[in-house]
């Protein structure tokens, strides 16, 4: 080859690497840039959110109060979609598997997402795996009730009775290995307690068979028993929280029920699949906060006995990470 030649394609290669290194360097800058755009466009289109529970429970009460403010914040349609099954399990499959892109979302529980897949064997989903948190929405605390048919009026005169009827007592929950399970599990094994379990396919219907006497307690969120001990149809022993709640202000604490070390409190929250960039995730987080900012939001949610609570996806994460291990070895302690 002649010195020109090899000149020439010396000039040639710098140049094309030149041309390479530009090249590269625009698309790490439209790269940078793309992010803020693609977050300035969503949402592209209606968004999904999946509520793994029948209507009318205590994830699917927020889930619509959150739709409404997302709707008007975000101008795109925002539409709740009950999936309910297998203790919440169908629904969180269901947005495990959708395109993560921050348009089908999950309205996760403690129940959905840290118990229940934990009572299933071949589950065909990982909650923590495949599912990244987005935001806490709010805690939700859990109640003793009780039909008033059963003479008890005091959490120690049911301890006393259910100690007098060994296996004779029923309770119901909202499924196997859900919240209201695990926490009449660990309230029975603290009382040396033998009682039995009566499942519903979630936890209006089994609030409904303790009011109509087909069972004769439950540990449920203190938003689904509210209405039953309005009307008289359910009587409360306890709030499972050292904090009273404004709307039973006549129910004692843990504390005044005489159950120190015993509190039972559960988590609303939002989820997407695991894959969804963090860009999207960052603005549904930052727009949930806004919502939950407002005052008007906070009191309708408090008086509805919830605590709002915002925190960012990696504060939530750690919580569900955390609360998977402790429920996964609670689960498998008690042959849940």
């Amino acid at each position: 080859m002649t010195n020109n030649r090899r000149a020439y394609l010396f000039c040639s290669f710098r140049t094309y690497r030149r041309i390479g290194l530009l090249l590269a360097g625009m698309f790490a800058v439209l790269g940078l840039m793309a992010h803020p755009a693609q977050a300035a466009d969503f949402p592209s289109r209606p968004v999904k959110l999946v509520v793994p529970f029948p209507p009318g429970g205590s994830s699917d009460i927020p889930a619509r109060l959150l739709a409404q403010k997302l709707e008007q914040l975000w101008g795109q349609p925002v539409v709740v979609e009950n999936r309910a099954g297998a203790t919440g399990t169908i629904g969180e499959a269901y947005v495990a598997r959708s395109r993560p892109d921050g348009h089908t979302l999950l309205v996760g529980t403690s129940s959905s997402h840290t118990m229940g897949p934990y009572t299933i064997r071949d589950r065909p989903y990982d909650p923590v795996a495949d599912l990244r948190g987005v935001t806490l929405f709010a805690w939700v605390p859990h109640l003793i009730v009780v039909n008033p048919s059963l003479e008890v009026a005091s959490v120690s005169e049911l301890i006393r009775l259910a100690k007098e009827k060994p296996g004779e007592l029923n309770y119901a929950t909202s499924g196997h290995g859900s919240s209201v399970h695990l926490a009449t599990e660990i309230f029975s094994r603290k009382a040396g307690l033998d009682m039995v379990q009566i499942p519903y396919r979630g936890v209006n219907p089994a609030a409904m068979a303790v009011a109509s006497g087909q069972t004769q307690l439950m540990f449920p969120p203190a938003i689904v028993a509210l209405p039953h001990i309005e009307n008289g149809t359910l009587r409360a022993l306890a709030i499972l929280s050292a904090d009273k709640l404004p709307g039973l202000p006549e129910t004692p604490s843990t504390t005044e029920a005489n159950l120190e070390g015993y509190e039972f409190s559960t988590w609303v929250g939002l989820l997407a699949p695991s894959a969804t960039p963090d860009h999207i995730v960052d603005k549904i987080q930052a727009d949930v906060a806004q919502i939950l900012a407002d005052p008007a939001v906070r009191q309708t949610l408090e008086e509805m006995s919830f605590t709002p609570a915002a925190t960012s996806p990696g504060e939530f994460d750690a919580i569900i990470q955390r609360e998977a291990l402790e429920h996964q070895a609670l689960i498998a302690e008690l042959g849940l």
